[in-house]
């Protein structure tokens, strides 16, 4: 099994005190010996089943046991393989294994696994849009998952009915495949999602070699040895995992290739694509196997295999075959540059305000970046729920609403709304825009982003943004408290963006300030709003002083009691 990685975290995993670079090497390393064996143990086990179906019988043999005999030329030579059966034929003095390959991957594998995804205390394990499991939790979920996984699917094939019904044995474990791979897309990130489901088939393809098919292969060797009769049984159902492996591995390639696209493991319908793309890789590889010996249901398998792939190709794409509104590009709303009051009353700046913060401040969840996420080395990284500076409390939403609901629509401003990805961290945390206005996404990290959204009323998108300084541009037509913006790559990157359908809000700045213009003389409620601590909530008065109407100052107080 191959399990591929991209975006490992670095720094502080063995211990505070190891050297991130060395880190990056050491798992450089790591997944250069993972790919190697794992090429290795793929490319034996295609050519194994490749001269099962090629081999044809030789009147000619004299070999005691013979099966079949194929001539192959290679490297300036002919190569004369022939398959003599055990039992009738004694065992060689020179014997190679193939099972080393194997080994070697799962234990490759399972290194990186654990580097990358157990420790940092689970920075590229859990997703909060996800679930709200613990990182002890999530560890033995997936522990758990793959442990479990092999044990039932093991039980499963051991029992005389899946040996004589093989197709009750087959549609169970489709079963477990399908409601593993929802369960975890629905528990964990979808990148550990996806390398989890990996671990489990490739657990079963080492497991099938190291527990099943070496073990019975060494019972007929030695039976053959001391002249006893050979148990052909052992050698079909060792035949028979082998011939699982050979199935489960086009699946596991797929997961592989899949951590460089998050339109599969980001996407909402992750575990589907999963399912669909798997089959389809199982109906190709059958297309291999039967090709020869069975030709119409090798075409059979192909027509289907290739439906799936073009199936999930044309569903996850249909939306972005034309254009739809609030995709980008110009706003459909009416948009201008400054806001038109009437000449009587001045609304400048009428309602201005600090949120504090009181108490201990928390820390968000600690972060374990990879260092094209953390190019300064800081011994340690947060995540930006929480930004306090002196008692005042940033991205914070302050906005009208009850009493403006009568007053005047004004036009949508015409400036766009930045934000960025910086540090593998979204900067703002919290932006706010109308209804119509233009959201500018910016990747400013040298490292592979992508941007999905969380919404219930706008458009969904899920865009990869490999690029340093790459720029996207959205916009938003339905009012949404909140739409959330993620990274798939990097499942602890999350921004929160208020699309609101009028102009009375402020989100607070780095100093807790916020300011919401244009607010004649009335009564009104505000409210203001943050992530983790809730909300607060407050009625006011703007008076009108003169021909202005007086600016009214306000002030909010959060603290980690308020919910």
């Amino acid at each position: 099994m191959v399990w591929r990685m991209d975006g490992p975290v670095f720094p502080h995993y063995a211990g505070d005190s190891m050297n991130p670079e060395f880190f990056e090497w050491l798992l450089l390393l790591g997944r250069w010996l993972h790919i190697t064996v794992a090429v290795t143990w793929i490319g034996t086990s295609i050519f194994f089943m490749w001269l099962d179906r090629t081999l044809a019988p030789n009147p000619e043999s004299k070999n005691p046991g013979h099966v079949g005999d194929l001539w192959m030329v290679h490297g300036g030579g002919f190569y004369h393989v022939e398959k003599l059966q055990m039992g009738p034929t004694k065992v060689p003095e020179s014997l190679h294994w193939f099972k080393w390959e194997s080994y070697w991957t799962w234990l490759s594998g399972i290194f990186l696994l654990t580097m990358i995804f157990y420790t940092g205390n689970g920075t590229f394990l859990l997703d909060a849009s996800i679930s709200s499991v613990t990182f002890a939790q999530a560890l033995g979920i997936s522990v758990g998952s793959v442990v479990v996984s092999w044990l039932f699917y093991d039980f499963l094939w051991e029992t005389r009915l899946t040996k004589n019904y093989p197709v009750i044995g087959h549609f169970f474990t489709l079963a477990w495949f399908g409601g593993i791979s929802y369960f975890l897309c629905h528990t964990l990130s979808g990148r550990a999602a996806y390398i989890h489901i990996g671990g489990m088939l490739g657990t079963w393809m080492t497991a099938n070699v190291f527990l099943r098919i070496i073990p019975r292969q060494l019972k007929m060797v030695e039976a053959s040895k001391q002249g006893k009769p050979v148990n052909q049984e052992w050698g079909k159902n060792a035949k028979h995992r082998s011939t699982h492996n050979t199935y489960f591995t086009l699946p596991v390639i797929f997961i592989m290739l899949s951590n460089h696209f998050p339109s599969t493991y980001g996407s909402r319908y992750n575990w589907l694509i999963l399912l669909f793309l798997s089959a389809g890789g199982a109906c190709i590889r059958e297309y291999f196997v039967s090709r020869i010996k069975h030709p119409t249901r090798s075409i059979l398998f192909a027509a289907v295999g290739g439906a799936l792939l073009m199936g999930v190709i044309y569903s996850t794409t249909t939306s972005g075959l034309s254009p739809a509104v609030g995709t980008g590009g110009d706003s459909p709303f009416p948009v201008v540059s400054a806001v038109k009051t009437p000449a009587a009353i001045d609304y400048a700046a009428s309602l201005t305000g600090v949120v504090h913060f009181s108490g201990p401040v928390p820390l968000g969840e600690k972060l374990q970046l990879p260092l094209a996420c953390n190019p300064d080395h800081r011994e340690a990284n947060y995540s930006n729920e929480i930004a306090v500076k002196e008692g005042r409390l940033r991205n914070v939403l302050v906005q009208v609403t009850r009493g403006h609901e009568k007053l005047t629509p004004v036009a949508v401003p015409n400036e766009s709304v930045v934000l960025d990805q910086k540090n593998c961290l979204y900067e703002p945390r919290v932006i706010a825009v109308r209804t119509g206005q233009r959201v500018e996404i910016v990747n400013s990290d040298p490292t592979f982003h992508n941007v999905k959204s969380i919404t219930k009323k706008n458009e969904e998108f899920n865009v990869a943004m490999p690029s340093q300084n790459e720029r996207l541009t959205k916009v938003f037509t339905h009012p949404e408290l909140f739409l959330q913006t993620k990274c798939s790559v990097h499942p602890w990157m999350s921004a929160y963006i208020a699309v609101i359908d009028h102009p009375y809000f402020s989100v607070t700045n780095e100093a807790g300030e916020f300011s919401v213009s244009g607010l004649p003389a009335g009564d009104y409620e505000i409210e203001a709003w943050h992530e983790v601590f809730g909300k607060l909530s407050k009625k006011i008065s703007i008076p009108v002083k003169g021909a202005r109407a007086a600016p009214v100052v306000v002030e909010f107080t959060f603290s980690a009691k308020v919910k």
